[in-house]
């Protein structure tokens, strides 16, 4: 059948633009999906649950293998203990043991998995087998792991992390026995981001000279009778956030690096005016601080030096704690911040805080044009809160109320 020619550009009735380029042809109209080369079939794959991938494998004889290449692998399991756990447990170990084994000998990308442990937490069994699915993972050069446990917490046995490849590494309920972190620097040294959930450890120290991103979130624990010292001198963003259940928070050096920080102290108790000079301290010299505290109120006396200068600091966010004590806090962290942009006050949560005297009320901060307050509603606290920034030199036009 011929097709009718274009009208001419200017001729009655043609609707055309004489310098309108012509639209292009899709290559891909007309096409099946099995025309497409195997390499983005197995990349469309990978992006898959691992047992959707494989069940692709009855599509066509062209599907029957593509699941053996795919360089993303999850495999997720997460039932009740009691909901027939021996028989789905025993069907999801057979699949993960026999998949790794028929697979190709490529390269990983990225290796997902979430799992339920059994319901006897003294089987070292069920810790055995995900040790091993771990280790096969980093034999393929993944670059990526993440691991979450259901239930319980992995027993790891971290002997065999060794990878040249790795960049990232998440573990959420695992239990890192004393060398987890010697045998991370010595056998990951690509390692850029550690991020770490309902962990506990049992290192003192805890180095690199390869991490630059490194979160220690909820639930993790420092069991070591020495106080945990963090030192990564190429470290640019730190998280410390969570409920802990530990002696003294750890302390910080060498962190030269750092840009970035969001802390939140919530130690249950133990915590003195000391520790939170000496981990402040190991922060002074960053760009971005989100602190929050939600541990027993301190009281810091006379002594002002639990806060450092922060020289390079441009954006601060503080929380409802700082307000205590005719917002003690906030006005030491404004006098230690000369450099402030932009100040951020989160008043959702409450809890107690930081009580002292100060001789000196007053700030300086030259490059303040900014100070945001986060609120549920507008109340007594953010109108009392509104007068003495007033008071103190801010503008109205500088203070933004959110809700």
């Amino acid at each position: 059948m011929s097709h009718s020619p274009e009208p001419v550009a200017g001729a009655p009735g043609s609707s055309r633009r004489a310098d309108m380029a012509p639209v292009p042809r899709n290559p891909f109209a007309g096409r099946r999906i099995n025309d497409l080369h195997r390499d983005i079939l197995v990349r469309f794959l990978s992006h898959l649950d691992t047992r959707q991938a494989v069940q692709t494998c009855v599509v066509s004889l062209k599907w029957r293998d593509l699941w053996r290449d795919v360089q993303r692998l999850h495999f997720s399991l997460k039932i009740p203990s009691d909901d027939h756990y021996d028989a789905r447990s025993r069907r999801f170990k057979k699949f993960v043991n026999r998949l790794l084994m028929l697979r190709n000998r490529t390269s990983l990308e990225e290796f997902r998995l979430s799992y339920n442990l059994g319901p006897d937490p003294n089987n070292p069994a069920d810790s055995a087998e995900p040790s091993l699915w771990i280790r096969h993972a980093l034999l393929c050069n993944a670059w990526s792991v993440e691991v979450i446990v259901w239930e319980d917490r992995l027993e790891l046995d971290h002997a065999g992390l060794t990878a040249e490849s790795l960049t990232s590494l998440r573990f959420d309920s695992v239990v890192l026995y004393r060398g987890f972190f010697r045998q991370l620097q010595t056998g990951c040294q690509a390692l850029k981001c550690l991020i770490l959930q309902n962990c506990p450890i049992d290192d003192s120290e805890i180095s690199s000279q390869t991490l630059k991103f490194l979160s220690i979130g909820r639930d993790c624990s420092f069991d070591s009778d020495d106080q945990t010292s963090i030192s990564a001198p190429n470290l640019t963003h730190f998280g410390f956030f969570g409920h802990g259940y530990y002696k003294r928070i750890p302390l910080l050096k060498n962190l030269e690096s750092l840009e970035t920080a969001y802390i939140s102290l919530d130690v249950q108790n133990g915590i003195q005016v000391g520790h939170i000079r000496q981990f402040l301290k190991g922060l002074y010299g960053v760009t971005t601080l989100e602190f929050y505290y939600a541990a027993p109120q301190l009281e810091m006396a006379n002594n002002l030096q639990w806060c450092p200068t922060f020289r390079k600091l441009k954006f601060l966010t503080l929380g409802r704690w700082c307000l205590r004590g005719d917002y003690y806090a906030l006005i030491v962290f404004l006098q230690n911040s000369p450099n402030l942009v932009k100040l951020t006050l989160q008043l959702k949560e409450h809890g107690s805080g930081f009580i002292g005297e100060l001789g000196k009320r007053s700030f300086t901060c030259e490059h303040l044009n900014i100070v945001e307050i986060i609120c549920v509603e507008r109340d007594q606290v953010v109108n009392s809160l509104e007068k003495f920034l007033l008071a103190s030199g801010i503008t109205p036009g500088q203070i933004h109320i959110k809700h």
